[in-house]
Order: structure tokens, then sequence, then C-alpha cells
């Protein structure tokens, strides 16, 4: 860019006056470089696509799919880039996030060349990809990728190839397909649709790679989130993008996921913690104190002070933005705990800590006014400290793989 600068007419100045990039300069003056722009594209004025930040260095848009974003020979003039050319006449389209012709989201396009040096290389997204068939709850693809020999476009994992890492972590399932949210360390063509397609779950849609068309068109990529540093501040941005239509079935339409609660016979259970239901992002927890149908009970006057005291910890605890719900069961073994986005060690962690907090607790119960409590009459801390005590003492070693009924069952 400097350069440029030197051979360009005027292109570094001070006080109106040409400068030369050897001078000295002294605090108080003022540097102007004049970056004129000399490459553009054919302006489309009847394009339109949505920008969700922007600023003299910048613009985000929220590119459609189906839309390239540079044009090429089978696309002149309907990509992101033309759309730019109409918007801004006096610049050069300077994207520095692409994403493929069928994945909707986030595409950042520098104003200038300055700024696209610097965001370059340092822009973080995050997709939502719907693939085929049931992934674990989180992982890490780490496959080299290279282009598939005797062709331009499709990309292939093969030893000799580039190294390329994608991470990523089941959002829903249905059993038919997966939402997930995934993460590329690496910036590889085609990427996270070849990983999929590696592991055996191709993307809904990518027939490219193996997947199938019956429920959506495209393939099932969205960019919903970029991070990048402010070329004018300096300060971190970080954008957002909601899924696209096409591709919300695979999250609010998908059907929940009954995990055990109603299929298994609970007197084989005793006291524990279990997850009963998946709902998209929301996990549901069966937390027991006693056995079911044991012929044991927790007082309801005992229920309703843990319940409040739970709560209180909850609510002041590091996970307060991710508790939904907390609420008794009416058979009176324990009560239920609804999260969201809350991994399955931090969910034990806090329950294990909110039971320490209730068996210690000796100040006054909070939430117990009449006004603030249907039930501001029926509580009683003496009992709770009691009736925590065996959870608490099974929760003590307990692990992920021990919320599934189906780990307990197996020993049985």
């Amino acid at each position: 860019m400097l350069a440029k600068l030197k051979r360009q007419e005027g292109g570094i100045t001070r006080g109106g006056r040409l400068v030369r990039s050897i001078d000295m300069v002294y605090e108080g003056d003022v540097i102007v470089l004049n970056l004129n722009d000399t490459s553009f594209l054919e302006p489309n004025p009847e394009l339109s696509v949505p920008v969700v930040f922007e600023n003299d260095s910048l613009v985000v848009f929220d590119k459609p799919a189906g839309m390239p974003v540079h044009p090429s020979i089978h696309h002149q003039g309907d990509t992101l880039g033309n759309c730019f050319a109409a918007m801004y006449p006096e610049l050069t389209f300077r994207p520095v996030s692409r994403l493929d012709r069928d994945t909707s989201g986030l595409c950042i396009a520098a104003k200038n060349a300055h700024a696209a040096k610097l965001l370059q290389g340092h822009c973080p997204k995050v997709y939502y990809a719907a693939v085929h068939g049931e992934i674990p709850e989180s992982g890490t693809i780490n496959a080299p990728i290279a282009r598939e020999q005797e062709s331009i476009i499709l990309r292939c994992v093969r030893e000799d190839g580039r190294a390329s890492v994608t991470h990523y972590r089941r959002i829903s399932c249905s059993g038919t397909y997966s939402l997930a949210e995934v993460t590329p360390e690496t910036g590889r063509t085609h990427q996270i649709r070849v990983h999929f397609a590696h592991i055996g779950h191709p993307l809904a849609g990518d027939d490219l790679y193996g997947g199938k068309r019956t429920d959506i068109s495209r393939h099932a990529l969205h960019c919903a989130q970029i991070t990048f540093t402010d070329p004018e501040t300096g300060k971190e941005v970080t954008v957002r993008s909601e899924l696209p239509d096409d591709m919300k079935r695979f999250n609010g339409g998908i059907k929940m996921k009954r995990i055990a609660s109603f299929e298994v016979d609970h007197t084989k259970f005793g006291v524990g913690m279990y997850i009963s239901r998946i709902d998209g992002d929301i996990t549901t927890f069966d937390v027991r104190m006693v056995k079911p149908n044991g012929g044991v009970y927790v007082s309801n006057p005992s229920l309703h002070t843990i319940e409040h005291l739970f709560a209180t910890y909850a609510r002041n605890s590091e996970f307060s933005d991710k508790i939904i719900y907390v609420g008794p069961m009416g058979c009176r073994t324990g009560f239920y705990l609804l999260t969201r986005d809350l991994p399955k060690e931090d969910a034990i962690k806090l329950v294990r800590e909110a039971y320490s907090f209730i068996a210690s607790y000796d100040g006054e119960i909070p939430g117990c006014s009449a006004v603030e409590c249907g039930n501001y009459l029926e509580h009683d801390l003496g009992a709770a400290k009691k009736d925590v005590l065996p959870l608490l003492e099974k929760l003590e070693g307990y692990t992920p793989e021990m919320l599934d009924y189906s780990w307990h069952f197996n020993r049985k």
C-alpha cells in the first residue's frame, strides 16, 4: 500500500502539501493518505442485501443463499460484489470473509486497502450446519483437506492435504438431522462440508458431498456470527445473524427428543440426577432426592424451601443466565431443573454447590412473603437441610454419563 501511495499523485500529504515517507513529522501534524480506488465492478442497483453493521472502514452484509460473493463466468451481475458496487460506486469491492454461493450469512467487505489488510485472516466465524444423522454432543474434526484430483471444485480429505480443523457442538437432534454450532479453526475451501461428510454426516442438501435435498434445496450452512477488531476504534466487535427460514425446521421444527423420563421404570432408580428430555438447546433434569414410588416423600414445606434456596443460589451463580426454571415434581420426590445451553458437568456442579449452600444455610428463607409466594406459610428449613443430604452425598463423584438413565439401567 505504501508503494502505491508513493507512486500516486498526492498520495501522502501534510497540510495539503506532498510529503515523503522519509520526512520527519511532528506532534500536531495531520497526515492524509489518498487511498483512491481504481478497480470497480459493474453495479446492479436492483440487488438488495441487508447490512447489519457499517462504518467508514467496512460493511457487514447478511448474504442470502444462492448469491455468489464474486463475479465469475456464470455470474456477472448477480453477486454481492455487484450489490456493493451499486451502494458504493467510488469504492473497490474487497471481501475479507468469503462464503460459498449457497452458504447464507455474514460477510465482511472492507472499504479500503488498509482495513482489508488489518481484517484479512482475523475474523473468526461461527456457523450453523444441519447434518444428516445424530452426531456426538461435541467434537473436533482434524483431517487434512486437498483438491480432488481431476476436479477444480471438489475437495476431499487426503493425507497430503492442508491441515484443517473444525470444532462443533450439537444444538439439537431429531434422529434424522442434527443442528450443530460449528467453529472452524482453519479456513479451507468447503472445509465444513468436507469434514462432516468425512465423518459420515454430510450437510443436509449438500448433494456435492453426499447430502440429500429432501428437506432443503441447498446445503444447510449459515454463517451466524463473526468477530473482528474495528480498524477505526481498535475495539472488538461481534455481529450475529439469525438462522434463515429454510434452516429453522432443523431447530424449532425438530420434535422434542424424550430421553427416558416416561419410558423407564422409575422404581429401578433411586436418589440421583437424570436428564429426562432435550428440546433444542433446552435440557430438563430430574433432580431426585428420594426413590420414586418407594413410600418415602419430601414434604411440601421442605420442597418449597429447597426450591426458594436453590433459586436464590442459582440467580447469584456463574450459571445464572443459563437457568430457565426450577420447580418441584408433583410426586414430591425432587424437582425439575430446566437449563439452556448448560454443559452436563456444569449442571452437576450447579446442583452440588446449591445443595451444599442449602445444607449449611441458617438465614431467613428468601421470597417467602405473601406477595412473593403462594405457599408462603409452607416452609421448613430444618427438613430441607436434612432432605438435601442424600443427593448431596450421591453427587460426589457423579460424572456426565451418569445423567443418562440408560447408564444406570445397564448396571441393574
